[in-house]
């Protein structure tokens, strides 16, 4: 089982325990006819008792009593790198986790200890590549995204380490460590304390109860006198997010109760409004369509295609004679230019 403990510095050099206390392996059977089973025995029992210390000289008799390394469990490998990690003496046991690695390439627990050696070692890349390739077989690894930012942002790749971020919250919107490292960049990196505020604003959603008053304390911080502003903002940005993945869905009643609960925020984008009205055309609401393809004209959002979208909503509610002039200027757009005639053809004179 993984834990996660964050280490001060921005670089969040965190290490992914491992609780022996409730082993990914079954208890080993003593019967595999190797030598030095009584030291094998004292290793793995002092191991479940979390004793790495102890436990690492009786792995070595061990070993030493079976060098050729044959038939030994893959379990027994993975042990013993846990005992050297826990110990902080990574150089003396990644030979072991590279045997267990080797073994078992898909194995999520065994590939994830290497890839922690390989940081402990200072190896950056070999780890990041580790990391990858665990998410092949294991592409559903919430933890797997969160460390691979983390160790991507140390290299100094801002942009990719928060795509990882915004990968794990799309597996996972209801966890809280993606969040917060979003919002963490975004403050002491760049200090954009709106965007911060934002992901410490969705932070604050899914933490415990008891983690709540110290999040709120940190946003009251951030926004200082302009708290309205900054939870606007927040508001807008969130409504916008929830709004796109359900129409990316095509839930578009959905999309439709979503950006109407946010119509009477200040400031809204011309991004809003079209989308608005796109969903508008969806449900079947072809003049509230219409009002938000010319919000979006207003605001400075001209395209053929918003021309196109106003000339079918304005027709779509028998408003023929604002139709022929939306497609009139959708024609002086190259790529809306011959559709437009079309339907210009066919309107009544």
């Amino acid at each position: 089982m993984r834990k996660m403990r964050t280490v001060v510095v921005w670089t969040l050099v965190m290490v992914m325990a491992v609780n022996a206390q409730s082993s990914i392996f079954k208890k080993i059977s003593s019967s595999m006819n190797l030598k030095g089973e009584k030291y094998l025995k004292k290793a793995e029992a002092l191991y479940g008792e979390s004793q790495y210390d102890k436990a690492i000289p009786l792995y070595l008799k061990f070993f030493e009593k079976n060098k050729k390394h044959d038939n030994i469990d893959v379990a027994i490998f993975y042990h013993a790198a846990v005992c050297f990690m826990e110990n902080k003496e990574p150089a003396k046991g990644y030979a072991y986790i590279e045997k267990a690695a080797a073994e078992k390439p898909g194995d999520l627990d065994i590939q994830v200890l290497k890839a922690e050696y390989l940081v402990a070692l200072n190896s950056i890349p070999d780890a990041i590549e580790t990391y990858s390739k665990v998410l092949k077989y294991h592409p559903n690894d919430y933890l797997s995204y969160i460390r691979l930012g983390e160790l991507t942002v140390g290299q100094g790749d801002l942009k990719p380490a928060r795509e990882w971020w915004k990968k794990a919250i799309e597996l996972d919107p209801s966890r809280p460590e993606a969040y917060s490292r979003l919002s963490e960049s975004y403050l002491k990196v760049e200090n954009n304390r709106l965007e911060a505020y934002y992901y410490a604003r969705k932070l604050l959603n899914v933490v415990k109860p008891d983690d709540k008053p110290r999040i709120q304390r940190m946003l009251d911080n951030l926004a200082g006198d302009m708290g309205q502003d900054y939870e606007n903002y927040f508001q807008k940005q969130d409504c916008m997010s929830n709004a796109e993945e359900f129409f990316k869905m095509a839930k578009f009643q959905q999309t439709f109760q979503v950006l109407v609960k946010c119509k009477d925020l200040p400031n809204l984008s011309a991004d809003y409004f079209l989308l608005f009205g796109k969903v508008c055309d969806e449900v079947g609401k072809f003049k509230d369509a219409a009002f938000a393809y010319e919000r979006c004209l207003a605001l400075g959002l001209e395209s053929g295609d918003i021309y196109y979208r106003l000339g079918w909503s304005y027709l779509n509610f028998n408003q023929p004679k604002q139709a022929r002039i939306a497609f009139q200027r959708a024609k002086q757009f190259a790529d809306t230019k011959e559709k437009a005639e079309k339907v210009l053809n066919k309107l009544p004179k």
